[in-house]
């Protein structure tokens, strides 16, 4: 349970009567969660002395948005309608909260909040429509298993790797922690091993130690899903609720959706091959092309690469150095 989640169910025999509860004391903006009348999960926003200058309100199917300027500044009140999407409320509340933390002034926290509630509309929204296809599942799974492996390699450090996968945050790079990057990769076996890149940043190792993890994997009944990934990883964090609650809400983000017919696909992991990105890998990034590029997508060819494959043991050597 992450904060949000934990104070509603302890108010949530009081229910309506239990009045307000202050979530996050120390934060910039002031979070309270309660009941309605009704019994649905209510949280507020409140910023003092900021106007009402967002422009029009992001719009959910299951959630009212209410904005309004109070005597003190502005308030967002977030209604849950629907309670089977309990679970879901309670990230996307730590989510704003944690991500307006970045905000060094109330004004600059309050633009974060409506931002990310911005966010969380559009994300539900595709949700909605059509969800991960099955390439897009595909990357998760190779993602959620090189969190796996790190998980399962060292002993203490869930927060700190939880926090370094940086892809559904819409970072470039996939997972990052001690001064290293790890770019993942995921193909079908069935496919000559290659690299697809898909921008002149994603090989650019900017002062960092850089790696890329390539998973081929093939369907498999004995394998696992990103369901089951999902469901192994959470059981390493049993212990660890504030890694736990960051797991839960990057998942979200990565568009998860356990109904997915392609989130339960089980598949096995036949070859990782890891590549040490040095000075003279193949790449292309933008201290090497021409004046003027501004963005490509290319291929690596695996033949040419060989040379610069480590074993995932030395990558996990690196890591710890």
């Amino acid at each position: 349970m992450n904060d949000f989640e934990s104070q509603w169910e302890s108010i949530s025999a009081k229910g309506n009567v239990a009045g307000r509860l202050r979530v996050y004391p120390d934060h910039l903006l002031d979070f309270f969660i309660s009941f309605s009348l009704s019994g649905h999960r209510e949280m507020a926003i409140e910023a003092k002395g900021v106007s009402n200058d967002f422009g029009v309100l992001p719009t959910f199917e299951n959630l009212d948005v209410i904005l309004k300027e109070t005597a003190s500044g502005l308030s967002i009140g977030l209604v849950l309608t629907d309670h089977e999407l309990v679970k879901s409320f309670s990230v996307m509340c730590y989510d704003i909260a944690e991500r307006s933390k970045r905000g060094e002034t109330v004004e600059a926290a309050a633009v974060i909040a409506f931002a990310c509630l911005r966010d969380w509309a559009d994300l539900l929204k595709r949700q909605g429509q059509h969800g991960l296809n099955r390439n897009e599942a595909i990357g998760l799974w190779g993602e959620l298993n090189t969190l796996d492996s790190l998980l399962e390699s060292t002993t203490g450090l869930e927060l700190q790797i939880v926090q370094g996968w940086r892809g559904p945050d819409g970072d470039q790079r996939d997972i990052g922690f001690n001064k290293t990057r790890i770019e993942v990769k995921t193909q079908l076996s069935t496919k000559s091993i290659g690299l697809k890149i898909s921008s002149l940043d994603q090989l650019d190792d900017r002062g960092d130690q850089l790696n890329v993890v390539l998973n081929r994997i093939s369907p498999s009944e004995a394998g696992i899903s990103v369901a089951g990934l999902i469901e192994k990883i959470r059981g390493y964090m049993t212990s660890a609720r504030i890694a736990l609650s960051e797991f839960e809400r990057k998942v979200m983000l990565a568009e998860f959706d356990p109904d997915n017919e392609y989130c339960i696909e089980n598949f096995g992991l036949d070859e990782r091959v890891v590549y040490d990105i040095t000075y003279n890998f193949p790449r292309l990034i933008p201290s090497n092309v021409p004046i003027g590029i501004k963005s490509a997508e290319y291929e690596i060819a695996g033949t040419s690469i060989a040379g610069f494959q480590i074993s995932w043991n030395h990558l996990l050597e690196k890591i710890s150095e």
